[in-house]
């Protein structure tokens, strides 16, 4: 019996109509070439992927389509190619903008770089992303060499620096060890919402600085604390305070600070 898997569909450049589509997969791989990667940007609960063959698709023999792929890392440890999920799938001539294959691409010609998005992202969870061409002859077969060739990398959804402190907050919070937040065996908690300069010092309720991490990034409003302290010890459960305080990104003076509680289950 062959393994099947749920089309999911969270990709926005078509919109579809079509009830989930369930797409049968075994592991052969098919002939077709992979696609090189142009480019992966992520942005507030937003993902973005380009990819060409680099020649027109009616030129590759026995070209199918695309099928892009989606990992949630925290919920799979599990790095190898069979734990992407099937997001959306681009069948080659599909015209009908209803059909769950839509293929909504201009000649190649006038756009070389094929690309979809979508913005239903979770800020700051890691994700990666890949795709994978099939064959018209054999549509069913997964390539999964050729998702582990385009795979992207991990990648943060984020806001994007903010201006002050009024969107600062600590994910998740409560932290449960036993969560499925935890990526790759790493404890770890992100403050989201920061400016482009900040200073995060984590206390007991007693007082007791126990960590201080810097964030100097002109992008990103992501920064991570591993729940360890200054010496690298692993944190005890209980109630943390941390503060965050605002900073000029030139001459580092302080600007604005907030306080909030942690907690960390076990």
């Amino acid at each position: 019996m062959r393994p099947s898997r749920e089309l999911r569909n969270p990709w926005a450049v078509a919109p579809m109509l079509a009830v989930l589509v369930t797409v049968v997969l075994v592991t052969s791989a098919a002939a077709v070439p992979c696609p090189d990667v142009v480019f992966v940007r992520v942005g507030d609960k937003f993902a973005a992927m380009g990819w060409t063959l680099g020649v027109e698709e009616s030129e590759i023999d026995d070209f199918g389509g695309y099928r892009l792929w989606m990992r949630e890392a925290w919920k799979y440890p599990d790095e190898s190619p069979e734990s992407f999920t099937l997001v959306r799938e681009y069948q080659y001539g599909e015209d009908n903008p209803e059909a769950a294959g839509y293929w909504p691409f201009d000649p190649y010609y006038e756009q070389p770089t094929r690309a979809d998005s979508a913005a239903m992202f979770q800020n700051a969870f890691p994700y990666e992303f890949a795709v994978s061409t099939f064959s018209e002859s054999d549509p069913d077969a997964v390539n999964y060499d050729c998702i582990e060739e385009t795979r992207t990398g991990i990648v943060y959804p984020r806001v994007g620096v903010r201006s002050g402190l009024d969107e600062v907050k600590c994910i998740p919070n409560p932290y449960r060890a036993s969560a499925d937040w935890e990526y790759g065996g790493n404890r770890r908690v992100s403050f989201v919402g920061l400016p482009k300069r900040a200073t995060i010092r984590i206390y007991t309720v007693a007082a007791d600085l126990v960590r201080t991490v810097e964030h100097r990034d002109a992008e990103s409003d992501l920064e991570f604390w591993d729940l360890r302290n200054e010496d690298g010890e692993e944190v005890a459960p209980g109630v943390y305070i941390y503060q965050v305080v605002q900073r000029d990104p030139v001459d580092g003076g302080v600007i604005d600070t907030i306080e909030s509680k942690l907690m960390v289950i076990k």
